[in-house]
């Protein structure tokens, strides 16, 4: 039980850096406590240059593989921001030990993300293109 709430607060924790590290560059973003609501929604949103940035957050060691039901809720968020006709786009993000962030774009076809700390976006890219320079 121990484990579980470490674990759950390691998450916590990340999602709250994240959403730090946005504001800290004047990005709208807000972190989503989803316990308990029934709707289909991301860990974090920011809204940039008139799209929504939906960010599912995972944080570990040093490679992961995470499949599609680790992030379903972010694909079920997507798909209903599509039917609605907004743009939007969904991310798993991930915090690896020593602050390494990492982004993955995914789609309704994703399946599969391979997460680790030298491929994916860095915070930096992530930003350029949430900022339109990229």
């Amino acid at each position: 039980m121990k484990s579980l709430k470490s674990r759950r607060r390691k998450g916590f924790d990340a999602e709250r850096e994240l959403v730090k590290k946005f504001k800290e560059r004047k990005i709208w973003v807000t972190r989503i406590p989803v316990s308990g609501i029934a709707q289909p929604l991301p860990d974090v949103l920011a809204v940039a240059k008139g799209i929504l940035y939906g960010f599912e957050v995972k944080r570990c060691g040093e490679h992961a593989r995470y499949y599609r039901k680790d992030f379903d809720n972010l694909i079920m968020w997507l798909e209903a921001m599509r039917r609605e006709g907004l743009k939007a786009e969904a991310w798993v993000s991930v915090r690896f030990n020593g602050g390494v962030w990492r982004f993955y774009q995914v789609d309704t076809e994703t399946e599969k993300v391979e997460a680790n700390p030298n491929i994916g976006l860095t915070f930096s890219h992530i930003l350029r293109r949430m900022l339109g320079l990229a």
